[in-house]
C-alpha cells in the first residue's frame, strides 16, 4: 500500500543476484561506467557474503557472489568465539584449525582466516570458482567478463576499512579482511576507487527509480488489464541493429536479464525495456515478439502480462503482432517513447478517454 500511494519502490528481502545488483547501482559502479568510459568492477564485502558486480556502458554486465564474509568468525573481548558460520567453519577445516563456539582463536589464526578468505574473493574475482575442500564458495555461477577491468570499488561494511574509514573493532573480521584485501589490490596493481556509497550502497541501490515517459505509440489489450504499478523494468542486452534477428538470442538476454534481477519465478509482470533498431518487417517482429514470449519463461506460461517499453515508434506494431498474428492469450501492454535501464520501476495507468495515451 505504500509503494500504490507513494510511488516508490519498497524492498523487504533480496536474493544474492538482486542484492548483487543493487550495491552496483548503489555503489555508484554503474553511473561511473557511464562518466568514466570504463569497465567497473563494485566487489560489496559484507558481513557474510561478498557480491561483484561488472558494470559497462551503464549496465551490470556480469555479477556473482561468494561466501565470504566478515563476520563468518566473531569473538569477543577476550578472543573467544561467539559465532561461528558454516562457511567460517570450514575455511578453519582447510588451514587446519578446529573452530568451536567457546574457543580462543588467536591473532595470528585470525590473520590466516582473513587471508584464506582474501584469496577465495579475489579468485572469484578473476572468474574462477573457489572451493574450501571439497565445498564450493560461489553462490551464483562463476564471474563471466572476458575483458579489462578498468576500475575497481568497494563497498559494504568491510569497505569502510578498505578505504580507511572505519578504525573500530566489533568483534569481527572486518579490519583484517580489509587489509589483506587492500594488499592483494595493491599487488595486482588495480586502480582502486571510493565508492559514492559504501556500507550503505544495497540500501541506496534498492531506493533508486526513474520515471521518463513522453510518447503515444501504444497497444494496450485488453483495456481492463490497467493499471499496473511498480514494475520492475529489465533492460536484456539484445542484438536488434542487423538485419535478421535471432529469436533464440532475443529469448537468451531475457532470461539473463531475469535471473540478474531474481525475477525468473515473479508472481507479477515485468516491463521489458526495447531498445528497437532497424526496420519493422515482418520477420523481424515475429522473431522478436516469438523470443519474448521464449524468454519471459514461466511467467508466459502463468498468463502474466506481457509489457515492452520501447524508446523507438514500433510500440503498437509489436502489440498487435503478438495478438493478432502470433494469437498470444496474456495480456499486452506495448508502450513507446520512454528511456528505461535495469533495476528502474514504471508505474502504467489507465488509459485516457479522450487521448488514447496512458497515465503513468
Amino acid at each position: 500500500m505504500f509503494a500504490r500511494q507513494a510511488g516508490k519502490l519498497v524492498a523487504v528481502s533480496a536474493g544474492d543476484n538482486l542484492e548483487t545488483v543493487m550495491a552496483a547501482y548503489g555503489s555508484g559502479a554503474v553511473a561511473r561506467s557511464i562518466r568514466d568510459g570504463a569497465a567497473v568492477m563494485n566487489v560489496d564485502v559484507g558481513g557474510g557474503t561478498s557480491k561483484i558486480a561488472v558494470c559497462h556502458d551503464g549496465a551490470v554486465a556480469a555479477i556473482t557472489a561468494i561466501d565470504v564474509g566478515a563476520r563468518l568468525v566473531c569473538t569477543d573481548a577476550a578472543g573467544r568465539i561467539t559465532r561461528l558460520e558454516e562457511a567460517g567453519r570450514r575455511f578453519g577445516e582447510d588451514l587446519g584449525l578446529k573452530l568451536m563456539i567457546g574457543d580462543t582463536l588467536t591473532p595470528g589464526d585470525a590473520g590466516r582466516l582473513a587471508a584464506r578468505m582474501a584469496d577465495s574473493l579475489f579468485d572469484a574475482m578473476k572468474g574462477g570458482a573457489p572451493r574450501v575442500g571439497t565445498t564450493g564458495l560461489l553462490r551464483l555461477d562463476p564471474l563471466a567478463f572476458a575483458g579489462r577491468i578498468d576500475t575497481v570499488t568497494f563497498s559494504g561494511g568491510v569497505s569502510e576499512y578498505v578505504y580507511g574509514w572505519e578504525g573500530g573493532n566489533f568483534g569481527d573480521l572486518g579490519s583484517l579482511l580489509a587489509a589483506e584485501i587492500r594488499d592483494r589490490v595493491i599487488a595486482a596493481g588495480m586502480r582502486l576507487e571510493p565508492p559514492a556509497q559504501g556500507i550503505r550502497a544495497t540500501v541506496i541501490g534498492a531506493s533508486q527509480y526513474t520515471t521518463q515517459v513522453s510518447g503515444s505509440t501504444i497497444f494496450v489489450s485488453p483495456l481492463d488489464v490497467l493499471p499496473l504499478r511498480n514494475l520492475p523494468v529489465i533492460a536484456p542486452d539484445f542484438a536488434l541493429d542487423c538485419d535478421a534477428i535471432a529469436s533464440t538470442a532475443v529469448a537468451a538476454a531475457i532470461r539473463k536479464a531475469l535471473l540478474h534481477l531474481d525475477l525468473t519465478e515473479s508472481e507479477s509482470p515485468v516491463a521489458i525495456f526495447v531498445p528497437w533498431a532497424g526496420s519493422a518487417t515482418f520477420h523481424r517482429l515475429d522473431a522478436f515478439c516469438r523470443g519474448v514470449v521464449e524468454g519471459l519463461g514461466a511467467l508466459s506460461a502463468r498468463g502474466l502480462p506481457v509489457v515492452l517499453a520501447g524508446d523507438g515508434d514500433v510500440g503498437g506494431l509489436l502489440g498487435i503482432h503478438f495478438r493478432e498474428e502470433m494469437k498470444l492469450e496474456n495480456p499486452v501492454i506495448s508502450i513507446d517513447g520512454l528511456e528505461l535501464k535495469q533495476f528502474d520501476f514504471i508505474d502504467i495507468g489507465e488509459m485516457l478517454e479522450s487521448s488514447g495515451a496512458v497515465r503513468w
